[in-house]
């Protein structure tokens, strides 16, 4: 007991450490205690900014050939928190606006905000306890390359396979290294849903930001973090293992965050043009930490700010060039350009990410090349983002065009976010977007739910009033069709989480999975291969860290799908030598490949080996059978 309580309070200490500390010190060196964030604003970014920092502390050990272990890293993080800190005591900082009018809830608000954070996280919390035993294929796939780093004290190369990004794999492996977590236990999930519940967080001081009414985002809050909570890209993404997508959707609505407040003054706004160049900064260097955490997200940031540029110019043509050169006046200043300029050169020509490659580029641009990537129906984005989101979203984004002010660049963000995401989502074709259409779909829940808490809060706010004391619908029915479309929502959002929960308790048969591939570890010789089946065993994807002898080891019997896929060749050993070991194919693949060993599930694929008498079974339980392939 005293050893559990030891290491689970080192897991959080190291958390809290590699999260938040190298985050906040750089905030404090940036903007020191000035009011120009709120305590809310400083906490989000700080976890935001520690990732984005954590990532380029590591590129730079491997740049200098630093090995990446635990003293280099606990350093690493230390000495660059000290420096902010020195930084942070030795400059002068100029006073602020104070911005605590917009972050000073009244007593109710606040009350009302700590119920939504509690219901947010008692209902991702309660999915999660009977989804965090490590048996996600995704999960997997990740833990296996953030243990590798922890191993080998250096940054993977992922073997030339671009789908794999390195900044989705750098925290977890400092984790690793500073704690001594296992990979196979909770901790990757409670990261996990850390991030995930500070990206709503970051929509909600996004939200707050850009309408400037607390209403509208504390039902935001309500959109975003309650309702559909578990519906992906939230508690199911988090359980899934879906790294770079639960840290995408937290530095995407975090980089809009300080792009905002950089062009803020369109609007009137009281920062000054050095503050607002610091945000500029800021915004540059997030972006770049996106692009080295997720390249789906990253690709659609692009799309997202192409639209929201052009749409800003044309709704402002009539003041174009001053718009242009006020832009420029900020873009083209010294502390901007540097970090501009200096993070393109160390994402070309230092530290490259694996996908930057002509192959890479040509996945994902070009017509779409599978029926999974042609498009989303109206059907298939209400069950992704739920009904009553989408249809609430829809009026929101209707009544944001209609009573449009021209300088808020703000509310272009959110419509080019919600447009663009809709339009690659349902119509891949047309931006020659050759990528999963309802992987795309998910990105459209957090605008959609910020603009469906504005049209609600604008219609039922307002009272339907078009004059000042002219009320066309009585108040009392103003109040039985907010509670009736409240109702609606709430048993939409809610029963769509609840129809995700899982009944199943899938542990004994990862224990078992576990078991023989302990048990096989000390068994095989480094010339040994072993082939496993992914149809039917369990957590299957974390055998290989066991192994830990390469991402592709061993090998695996795929989805049986996947073998006659017309639109991409596939190798068909694996396939072959679990369905007929003693084929002349299978005897090829056999000696090509040097495999020995075979796992699969003696409920389906025991019969073929065990009358063939080169195979001999070496170990059983209920779920896994493993035979030994005897050479003649």
């Amino acid at each position: 007991m005293f050893n559990f309580l030891i290491s689970q309070t080192l897991f959080y200490t190291v958390s809290l450490f590699v999260l938040f500390v190298p985050g906040y010190f750089l905030l404090l060196a940036i903007f020191g205690k000035r009011r120009i964030l709120s305590g809310l604003e400083r906490f989000v970014i700080s976890f935001g900014f520690s990732i984005i920092s954590v990532d380029f502390i590591n590129f730079s050990f491997s740049g200098l050939h630093i090995p990446i272990t635990r003293l280099s890293t606990f350093l690493g993080i230390a000495i660059f928190s000290l420096v902010c800190f020195a930084i942070y005591r030795f400059r002068r900082f100029a006073d602020s606006p104070d911005d605590g009018r917009l972050f000073n809830f009244s007593k109710n608000q606040l009350i009302l905000i700590l119920i939504l954070i509690f219901l947010m996280f008692f209902i991702k919390l309660s999915y999660l306890t009977g989804t965090v035993f490590p048996t996600a294929t995704d999960m997997g796939h990740h833990m296996f390359w953030s243990e590798w780093m922890a191993d080998n004290h250096k940054l993977p190369t992922y073997d030339g396979m671009p789908d794999f990004i390195i900044g989705e794999h750098i925290i977890f492996g400092a984790i690793i290294l500073l704690s001594n977590a296992d990979v196979t236990s909770a901790f990757p999930v409670v990261v996990l849903l850390l991030i995930d519940l500070l990206s709503i967080l970051a929509i909600f001081i996004l939200t707050l930001r850009i309408f400037k009414q607390k209403n509208v985002a504390i039902m935001t809050l309500l959109f975003s973090g309650v309702l559909y909570a578990v519906t992906s890209p939230q508690a199911k993404f988090v359980s899934g293992g879906v790294v770079g997508n639960v840290m995408g959707n937290f530095l995407l609505p975090l980089s809009f965050y300080f792009y905002y407040r950089a062009f803020e003054f369109f609007e009137n706004g009281t920062l000054t043009t050095n503050e607002s160049r610091t945000f500029l900064a800021l915004a540059f260097f997030s972006t770049f930490g996106l692009f080295y955490t997720h390249h789906l997200t990253a690709f659609i940031f692009l799309f997202i700010s192409f639209l929201a540029i052009v749409l800003f110019l044309i709704l402002n043509f009539s003041k174009l060039k001053e718009t242009i050169e006020a832009a420029l006046k900020l873009i083209l200043s010294p502390r901007v350009m540097a970090v501009f300029i200096g993070g393109l050169v160390f994402f070309f020509f230092i530290f490259t990410p694996n996908y930057i490659k002509t192959s890479a580029v040509n996945t994902v641009v070009g017509a779409p090349s599978k029926g999974t990537r042609v498009g989303l129906s109206i059907a298939n984005l209400r069950s992704s983002v739920g009904e009553a989101r989408l249809a609430l979203g829809f009026v929101g984004l209707l009544i944001l065009a209609w009573g449009y002010k021209r300088r808020n660049l703000g509310y272009t963000i959110i419509s080019a976010w919600a447009v663009m995401i809709f339009i690659m989502s349902t119509e891949p074709h047309l931006l020659f977007v050759n990528l999963p259409s309802n992987r795309i779909g998910n990105y459209l829940s957090y605008p959609i739910a910020i603009l469906g808490s504005y049209a609600l809060c604008f219609v039922f706010g307002s009272r339907f009033r078009l004059e000042k004391n002219e009320r066309i619908v009585p108040n009392s029915l103003v109040r039985l069709s907010l509670a009736a479309i409240l109702v609606f929502v709430l048993v939409n959002g809610i029963s769509d989480s609840a129809l995700a929960f899982k009944n199943s308790n899938k542990l004994s048969l990862i224990a078992q999975t576990f078991d023989s591939s302990q048990y096989l570890v000390p068994h095989i010789t480094n010339s040994d291969m072993v082939l496993k089946d992914h149809n039917y065993i369990t957590a299957d994807s974390w055998i290989k860290i066991f192994f830990m002898r390469g991402f592709k080891f061993p090998l695996s019997r795929g989805y049986f799908k996947r073998y006659n896929d017309p639109t991409k060749p596939r190798e068909m050993c694996t396939l072959d030598m679990i369905a007929s070991p003693n084929s002349p194919d299978a005897e090829k693949c056999f000696a090509g490949t040097n495999t020995n060993f075979i796992m699969v599930n003696p409920q389906y694929d025991s019969a073929q080996f065990q009358k063939l008498k080169n195979f001999n079974q070496i170990y059983s339980n209920s779920e896994i059978n493993i035979y030994y392939r005897v050479k003649q």
